[in-house]
């Protein structure tokens, strides 16, 4: 069991490093972050991120299950 769950932590992590790594930038360098020439909300561009963001999410939330539940079995 603890092999299994060791494999399937390695494997969300790495998938977990690739969805972040092609996601495109929503940020606009130094300014974004200033507010500069922008109109944006205080906690940045309030939009939907697609299919690929529910992805990032949905494999994040199982990492996390994952390395819980390894923590519990050693």
């Amino acid at each position: 069991m603890e092999t299994l769950l060791t494999v399937c932590l390695f494997i969300f992590a790495l998938t977990l490093i690739i969805l972040v790594l092609i996601q495109p930038d929503r940020s606009h360098g130094m300014s974004g972050s200033m507010g500069m020439g922008s109109t944006n909300t205080v906690f940045g561009v309030s939009k939907d991120g697609g299919p690929l963001a529910k992805a990032t999410e949905v494999v994040a939330f199982l990492f996390i299950v994952s390395a819980l539940l390894l923590y519990l079995v050693k």
